[in-house]
């Protein structure tokens, strides 16, 4: 048995449910629309231009990022057009490139720039920083969003997009059952925002001859909404010790969910890691569930959130928490006593349970079966204010629903385990 020290708990609970985000519609500004055929014979714009669409609900800083192009084919140095501004939530930002004297005149760019894009095979990337890539598919970390369109070399996924040419752009989904007809002007999908992101350039464009190229003043598009495979309750996070926390969350229902993955940042405008394996759901239930996880690294940022995967691989997101940092002695000691649900949950043979005390004083953690008889008492003794975890060994005991009960002082919370043979 291990006692840590307490640093800090944040909790979000709520009267009514927690709701998801947006199904697999991207955490990050994305390149929404390219178009290379600008000022050629016949073309529908004199120049090129690269659009990028917000689909958070953040206003996100590009100062300092860049829009940087590669031939289709090219393997060297890639060119880079330096970015400034902030692209507003749900909102657009304009590039302009190269053109010639045919086509029509863009809405006024939010930044203007001389590199010259193929109209009908090439390469784009958004990257957080000014260095140019180099090679033909680069994996930079820096690399916010990329597409490569046509024959290109180097892509996201499986594939390049569709090509484009002189009269036809490549535009981003606003969902996954979108195309060109959809998306185009007056189409159910034309005011949906451009946010799909399954991370397959060959499935996440489409091929656009009714562009509408949108700066910073276009008015703002929200991108649509999937119901989640699961209703949470609560999503909570306790930091047990300098670089270790426990999450843990309910599920008020679940609908065909295949299970969760923990996600973590250090700036949420950066994007998030996922930290954790999939920790498998119940499928569908209208039973309320326990879930929980420990972030053990140390290294990770202050933001928390859950993947949310459903059975068909739609993926959601929950609301972002954060856990504070530990800025005073103070905050060693909890100001509760307070019992975690047992991980894992189902288990087998084994499974955890921790609970938090917040005073010097004698405590009882007792495991019980459904008939209420005590089967096993993990603690009974005083102990001093602090986080605590307890393994419990079930390797005699059958399966079942089984129940455990902290008695703290006046503090005094039963839960319920699943043991699964």
């Amino acid at each position: 048995m291990k006692g840590f020290m307490y640093a800090a708990l944040c909790v979000l609970c709520f009267g009514t449910p927690l709701l998801a985000a947006r199904a697999q519609i991207a955490e990050h500004i994305v390149i929404s629309e390219v178009y290379g055929g600008g000022g050629n014979l016949g073309a529908a714009y004199k120049n090129d231009f690269v659009e990028l669409y917000n689909p958070t609900d953040l206003p996100v800083s590009i100062s300092g990022w860049s829009i940087q192009y590669a031939s289709g084919s090219g393997t060297g140095t890639w060119q880079v057009l330096p970015l400034r501004g902030t692209v507003q939530p749900f909102a657009f930002y304009l590039i302009q490139m190269a053109g010639g004297i045919n086509g029509n005149t863009l809405p006024f760019p939010d930044t203007m720039g001389t590199i010259n894009l193929s109209a009908s095979s090439g390469k784009v990337a958004l990257v957080r920083a000014t260095i140019p890539l180099t090679g033909a598919s680069p994996g930079d970390t820096a690399i916010v969003d990329r597409v490569g369109y046509g024959t290109a070399n180097g892509f996201e996924g499986t594939g390049s997009s569709p090509a484009p040419g002189i009269v036809t752009s490549i535009e981003r989904k606003a969902h996954p059952d979108a195309d060109a007809t959809t998306m185009s002007h007056g189409g159910p999908d034309e005011l949906q925002g451009n946010g799909w992101d399954s991370e397959d350039n060959s499935v996440d464009f489409v091929a656009q001859t009714g562009m509408n190229p949108q700066n910073r003043t276009s008015p703002s598009e929200e991108p649509p909404k999937d119901p989640p495979p699961v209703v949470l309750g609560s999503f909570t996070g306790t930091v047990l010790s300098p670089g270790v926390v426990r999450l843990s969350w309910t599920t008020i229902s679940e609908m065909k969910c295949y299970g969760f993955e923990v996600q973590n940042s250090a700036d949420r405008t950066d994007g998030f890691t996922t930290i954790s394996p999939l920790i498998p759901a119940y499928g569908t239930t209208v039973d309320v569930q326990y879930y929980s996880y420990t972030d053990s690294s140390g290294t990770q940022g202050p933001h928390y959130r859950l993947k949310l995967i459903a059975l068909n691989q739609i993926v959601h997101f929950s609301d972002v928490i954060a856990i504070p940092p530990l800025t005073s002695v103070a905050e060693k000691r909890p100001l509760q006593s307070f019992l975690h649900q047992n991980y894992p949950n189902p288990f087998n043979p084994s499974t955890n349970i921790t609970y938090v005390v917040s005073a010097e004083q004698n405590v009882r953690l007792e495991v019980f079966d459904m008939l209420g008889r005590v089967v096993a008492t993990l603690v009974n003794g005083r102990r001093t204010p602090g986080v605590y975890s307890v393994p419990f060994p079930a390797s005699d005991l059958g399966s079942g629903s089984y129940f455990y009960t902290l008695t703290a002082g006046s503090f005094r919370e039963t839960k319920r385990m699943l043991l699964v043979r």
